[in-house]
This record gives C-alpha cells, sequence and structure tokens, in this order.
C-alpha cells in the first residue's frame, strides 16, 4: 500500500526558496525591476530556509571583496540597482571556492537572452533581465 509522501522542513525550506526565486525571476523578466519589497520578503523567508537546509552564512574579506566589486558596477551602470540589491543579498550565502560553474552559467544565460532578444526582435535589447540568470547560478552555486 502507498503512503503520502511526507513535507519535512527541507523540501519546505526548498521550496519557499524555489517559489520566491521564481517569482523574483517572473517580474524581472515582465518588468525588468527587482523590487524591494520581494527582497525585503526573501530576507524573512528565504535567508530562515537557507538556515534550514545547511547553507552556511559567510562574512569575510571575500565577501567585502565581492560587495565592493558589485556595488563598483552598480555604480558605474555596469549593472542595474535592482541586480545590485539582488547580489548582495545573496552574497553571505555564495561558496567562494566554487565559482567558476555558476558565473559560467551566468554568462551562457545572460547571452541566450541576447541572443533571444536579437532572434524575435532583430536588434539587440537595450536591457536584459538579469535576475534569472542571477538565481540560476546562485541555485548551481549553493547545490555544488
Amino acid at each position: 500500500m502507498a503512503s503520502l509522501p511526507v513535507m519535512t522542513f527541507d523540501s519546505l525550506a526548498l521550496t519557499v526558496c524555489t517559489i520566491w526565486a521564481v517569482t523574483v525571476a517572473s517580474l524581472d523578466l515582465i518588468t525588468f525591476r527587482i523590487y524591494n519589497s520581494a527582497l525585503l520578503m526573501g530576507l524573512f523567508l528565504v535567508w530562515p530556509a537557507l538556515f534550514l537546509i545547511g547553507q552556511s552564512f559567510n562574512l569575510s574579506l571575500t565577501v567585502l571583496a565581492f560587495t565592493l566589486l558589485v556595488l563598483a558596477a552598480g555604480l558605474t551602470s555596469l549593472l542595474g540597482m535592482g541586480d545590485v540589491k539582488l547580489l548582495l543579498f545573496v552574497a553571505p550565502w555564495l561558496h567562494y571556492e566554487n565559482v567558476r560553474n555558476p558565473l559560467i552559467l551566468l554568462i551562457a544565460l545572460s547571452w541566450l537572452q541576447l541572443t533571444a532578444g536579437l532572434v524575435f526582435k532583430g536588434s539587440f535589447p537595450q536591457r536584459i533581465a538579469f535576475a534569472p540568470a542571477i538565481l540560476a547560478a546562485v541555485a548551481l552555486n549553493m547545490a555544488t
């Protein structure tokens, strides 16, 4: 006799993280904005969920260097400020010893979005929604 699936804290935490990430990425794809309210909701839902699934919160010189690099990219208009806030939101959770594959995924997804804009509109888009690529790369970073 088959039993019903059991919802554990780990699966609930992963579900919360997934729903939040898909929502933020979808809103960014539609509006090209990452809302402060979404990041605030993530602070109260995603950060505790990450603690529950055993992710380590990291405050080190590497996080500080990454933070300064991201802020510089935002101030020089290489990234939108919503993307900067999203990267600062996830910065303490990243595993900096394993960034090669997530960085390759981030670049590949960004180029894929640029290519899709070129194919569908006939020209390079003036702006892209960077949140889906960021969140996919962060998920890969945390999974490895």
